[in-house]
């Protein structure tokens, strides 16, 4: 049985409907996973659930209870100021304490269910408390269903997870994946549930009952609880369903190829899962591997370090000098070579690659070796490319836009390295799939000024008389246009208008490396104007920022104690900030990678974020003057962003007057 045989309604009423006999039990019985975030559970609703329980039990899955503690105000101050685990003699917390007086109140045969499916594995809990005071209690009621061939339906309603609910009057509306609305229904309710699990929501903290309060459960559990197989733990990762067609083209490529997936469609978590498959794979045939991933920046090598630890991989982090990782590597790698067993992972930075000592290392490893590369176009230059290991028996590079900028030699060579590209997801995929959200677009023409129009054609001419690179020219191009004065006056306008409207949360304003003749950034003009101009909580986001003050800055953005991000390079790097809603991109690129790139990130979902605003400058001349290459470059993008816009028909008309007035030829 699987979720898509059962006859289900579109929504369920309690009177008209029994909840538990004609949609809990039946979707449970075909389940492997069941989610669940409730303000309000009871073991009884696991005795009228118990048939569905049981089967799902027998499948091999489990459910994920998130759930709020009924607790009452005066305990909930306590817990709100004694955060440090005080344990009493039991060896719990005050709120673990809470909970347990609670679970030995419950009516024995219930509570023997609800302990025996939790010692078994099938049943896992964690508590949502309110990280600030005065916050509302955790009252969700959602839910999601996966069943073996990860198909998946969703759940919302009022319905609470107790022996009462169904003698209410409650309502539940089912999502399935036969349509493309409630399928994004579905992956919004996963997101939610998933960012509440992995205790990233902003206005919850979601604790794990410690083990002490596991064992004081387990007292009353009986022998029942043997029938259920024991749960495997394994990564809370549920994969979509273009993830997994990736990883499968992988495999059935020999374990080599390039994913091409959109930023924002999750390649880090679908890389760790075909690492997961080679790894398991090789530990039932009891032989060795080594894993090198290969990063290009040491944040990001901090952040797949962390999503690596959920599949249970604790790699060596190779960025500092060698004298940091090379004598734990060397030990690690030398008893594997001694006893012919185990894995090795270790995380490197592309400098760190193609450093000789590293060199060194790579080259004497014996054992199957495999190299995941992220962000893999930035390995296309000769020095990176010879240091690719060439007896990688497994690889795999991951990237959004594999072509090099003006560089077919070096993206040539890549492909070959990787063999072929095996799976492509776009941006168009993923906007259409739901897993990020449509945008407007609104691109404003901004005229240089006469003097910086002037120094804009004295760089160009040089490349004409071929008295420098394209390479250095296009650099410097993109500096002066980034920084044209017209761009914040038009910056201003349009703010104004946000705060006029109390519409300015969740807005970043994206800017270029650019200073004037006095030596001022455009950062620091943009943070004045703000702050000091018009009153806006605001903070820049640049490489000079600690990761403790990063991670301050997007905790303060999404719950809007902060409402505008100004920041250089930040969506270039691999930083998400999700809860951008919209985005003043000031800095110009003629590059598709770093536009494409920019704007996935912008897209990426987050809770009550339907729709994101881009707000693109597009450079022209001054009045009377006509330079067919700026205007051509930036139309480029122009049209590139308008592609995919839900208002493009608005803007079809202002690119067609910019390539008719400058003749424009868009043909590479």
């Amino acid at each position: 049985m699987t979720l898509n045989s059962v006859d289900l309604p579109l929504s369920i009423t309690t009177g008209y409907q029994n909840p538990n006999a004609d949609f809990f039990s039946p979707v449970l019985a075909c389940s492997c996973q069941f989610d669940v975030a409730v303000g309000f559970f009871t073991s009884g609703w696991l005795k009228d659930v118990l048939g569905g329980m049981h089967q799902l039990a027998l499948n091999g899955g489990r459910c994920r209870f998130i759930v709020s503690p009924q607790l009452d105000p005066l305990d909930m101050e306590v817990i709100l100021k004694v955060r440090e685990p005080l344990l009493n003699e039991n060896g719990l917390n005050c709120i673990e304490q809470l909970l347990f007086e609670q679970f030995t109140q419950i009516n024995p045969d219930k509570r023997e269910v609800l302990s025996n499916l939790i010692s078994a594995g099938i049943c896992e809990f964690k508590i949502a408390v309110p990280k600030r005071k005065g916050a509302n209690l955790f009252h969700a009621k959602i839910g999601i269903a996966i069943d073996k061939n990860g198909d998946r339906l969703a759940f919302n309603g009022s319905f609470n997870f107790t022996a009462n609910a169904k003698d209410n009057w409650e309502y539940i509306d089912i999502y399935r994946q036969d349509s493309e609305r409630d399928q994004q229904r579905i992956i919004i309710i996963q997101d939610r549930f998933d960012c509440l699990w992995n205790e990233e929501d902003v206005f919850y903290d979601v604790t794990v009952p410690t083990k002490a309060l596991k064992l004081n459960i387990d007292k009353y559990s009986s022998n029942y609880k043997a029938i259920y197989p024991l749960v495997k733990i394994r990564s809370p990762i549920t994969l979509r369903p273009y993830q997994q067609q990736a990883i499968d083209a992988w495999g059935k490529n020999r374990g080599k190829g390039m994913f091409v997936m959109a930023t924002g469609s999750g390649k880090t978590i679908t890389a760790l899962s075909a690492v997961e498959r080679v790894i398991t794979k090789l530990k039932d045939q009891n032989k060795p591997i080594t894993i090198v991933f290969v990063l290009p920046l040491k944040h990001l090598l901090d952040q797949w370090h962390e999503e690596a630890q959920i599949f249970g991989l604790d790699a060596i982090k190779c960025y500092e000098t060698s004298s940091v990782w090379r004598e734990q590597l060397s030990e690690s790698l030398s008893h594997q070579a001694l006893h012919g067993e185990g894995i090795v992972t270790v995380m490197v930075t592309n400098a760190t690659l193609s450093s000789k000592n590293f060199q060194r290392v790579i080259n004497g490893i014996k054992t199957p070796l495999m190299l995941v590369a992220d962000e893999v176009h930035n390995l296309g230059s000769s020095t990176y490319l010879n240091s690719l290991p060439k007896h990688a028996v497994f690889r795999l590079g991951l990237t959004a836009t594999p072509e090099r900028y003006n560089d077919p030699l070096g993206t040539k060579a890549l492909v070959e390295y990787f063999d072929k590209v095996v799976f492509e997801f776009t941006l168009e995929d993923a906007i259409k799939a739901g897993f990020l959200v449509n945008y407007n677009y609104y691109p404003f023409i901004c005229e240089f000024n006469y003097e910086e129009f002037y120094e804009y054609k004295t760089i160009m001419s040089k490349l004409e008389s071929e008295q420098t690179s394209l390479i250095k020219t296009e650099s410097e191009l993109e500096l002066i246009t980034s920084g044209a004065s017209n761009k914040l006056v038009i910056l201003r306008r349009e703010l104004e208008k946000l705060v006029a409207n109390n519409q300015l949360k969740h807005t970043l304003v994206y800017c270029g490396s650019y200073r004037d003749d006095e030596g001022s950034r455009q950062i620091e003009k943009v943070l004045k104007m703000l702050g000091t101009e018009l009153g806006v909580k605001a903070r820049k986001f640049t490489a000079d920022e600690s990761v403790m003050e990063r991670h301050e800055i997007l905790e303060q953005f999404a719950v809007t104690d902060l409402e505008v991000i100004v920041a250089i390079k930040c969506l270039d790097e691999g930083v998400d900030v999700p809860a951008t809603k919209q985005a003043f991109i000031l800095t110009s690129t003629s590059n598709p990678r770093e536009f494409i790139q920019r704007r996935g990130r912008v897209l990426r979902r987050s809770v009550g974020k339907e729709v994101a605003n881009i707000y693109d400058f597009i450079m022209v001349p001054p009045s009377g003057e006509f330079n067919s290459y700026l205007v051509a470059k930036e139309v480029r993008r122009g049209i590139e962003y308008n592609s995919l816009a839900i208002n493009a028909q608005d803007n079809i008309a202002i690119f067609d007057d910019l390539i008719f007035t400058h003749d424009v030829e868009l043909a590479k």
